[in-house]
């Protein structure tokens, strides 16, 4: 898998970025939920009551108590005026709708960074078992030369004893590389959210050196532009701001529109054909609603969400702060890293010319056991100056996308 795929893959599949998908669906849902307010109500009732006396005194008939009372309605009640509420209500849903949006671009963007930097430090530490092998390849040689040294008196024992320490250590760096490789491995799998598969293999490498460096003002304008994090706060903020319209909408009137139909029918027990009645009618108006008095509720939920509106913004200020500093850092990074990429690669074609040449005059009989360990030793050590360098560089690149919101920087 290349890391374009792997991206795709943990795009797909990673649970969190599924709950985000789900959070951008429920707040869908609560835009229908908030537009229904819009559309009238309907509601109907009906009942049957059975009268029955059960005594009675002075001159009153108990045949006249004595009956079933059905009643059957249907009621159309459209709210006209509730002071702004329903309106700031659906706003404020379709608000929550797009800071669903942006939660889950944030989340995209985050997985996408794990993902990135977890699969270039796979390459690393891939490229790592190999220079280790090598390393390890080299000392064994080594020993075997010391040994043969050794059984014609040409060197001291010690000499053998210090190779075979270093193959030791090499093997060590080997082993630790190998372990590093399957630990990213892991690390990816779980990101895309798949089983571990020893089938699949991860294939790529670290990207070169840029062609053209980053410029910060260019990068933090994009930042505060683009940045989903930045706009989910500007909807929080948004979002604060119509909770506290609806607050002071309490104290407005609330205006309704009614229209019904009713039908009652008592049917008495006694003289029925002369004392059962039927009423059939409608009835429509306008009435209007206002709560003069609540203990101060509505006032004080506006002053909550008024300040929760300055804690936004001080969080908006905060994250605007933390972003450039990001952005800072990862340009020093990526100066620092090129550097040393530089001076590691002029580093380790020495070294390689170095162990060369200790080489041939150790078979020449020109040099020692323990001179050809030390260029062996100065060369694993260019080698992995050179790597860490460029994972570095890379990381940094990384990061910079991170702050700035970009897919990609060329």
């Amino acid at each position: 898998m290349t890391l374009a795929q792997c991206l795709k893959t943990g795009m797909e599949n990673n649970p969190s970025l599924k709950a985000s998908r789900f959070d951008v669906d429920i707040s869908t849902h609560g835009i229908k939920e908030a537009r229904a307010d819009f559309l009238p109500s309907v509601s109907s009732s009906y009942s049957m009551t059975p009268i029955r006396s059960i005594s009675a005194k002075g001159s009153s008939d108990p045949d006249y108590v004595d009956k079933d009372v059905r009643s059957f309605s249907i009621r159309l009640t459209q709210i006209l005026y509730a002071g702004s509420r329903i309106t700031n209500t659906y706003q404020r849903a379709r608000i929550s709708e797009a800071l669903a949006k942006t939660e889950m671009e944030l989340a995209g963007m985050e997985l996408a960074y794990r993902i990135e930097t977890t699969f270039y430090k796979l390459m690393k530490a891939k490229q790592d078992v190999i220079t280790t092998q090598e390393s390890v390849n080299r000392l064994t040689e080594s020993v075997k030369s010391a040994e043969a040294f050794l059984k014609r008196e040409l060197v001291p024992w010690v000499n053998v004893l210090q190779a075979r320490v270093d193959l030791a250590d090499a093997q060590d760096l080997y082993k630790i590389a190998k372990n590093d490789v399957n630990r990213q491995r892991v690390e990816l799998f779980s990101l895309m959210n798949q089983t571990m598969d020893p089938a699949i293999e991860f294939s790529g490498r670290l990207n070169p050196l840029l062609a053209t460096e980053p410029v910060f003002d260019d990068s933090l304008k994009y930042a505060l532009e683009n940045r989903p994090d930045i706009k989910s706060l500007v909807y929080q903020l948004e979002i604060a701001d119509k909770n506290a319209k609806i607050a002071v909408g309490k104290y407005l009137p609330t205006v309704k529109f009614d229209v019904g139909y009713y039908d009652r029918d008592d049917e008495y027990e006694q003289l029925a054909e002369k004392r059962d009645q039927r009423n059939r009618y409608w009835s429509g108006g306008v009435t209007a609603s206002w709560d003069l008095f609540d203990g101060g509720r509505a006032w004080y939920e506006k002053e909550k969400y008024n300040t929760q509106a300055q804690k936004i913004s001080a969080l908006i200020e905060d994250a605007k702060n933390a972003i450039a500093t990001g952005i800072y850092n990862a340009l020093y990074s990526m100066n620092e890293a090129k550097q040393r990429i530089k001076s590691c690669a002029e580093g380790l074609t020495a070294a390689n010319e170095y162990y060369d040449v200790e080489e041939n005059r150790l078979k020449a009989g020109l040099s020692t056991i323990p001179s050809l360990l030390d260029a062996q030793d100065r060369l694993l050590r260019a080698q992995a100056n050179e790597t860490r360098a460029t994972l570095d560089y890379q990381l940094a690149v990384s990061e910079l996308k991170f702050y700035t919101g970009k897919e990609d920087i060329e």
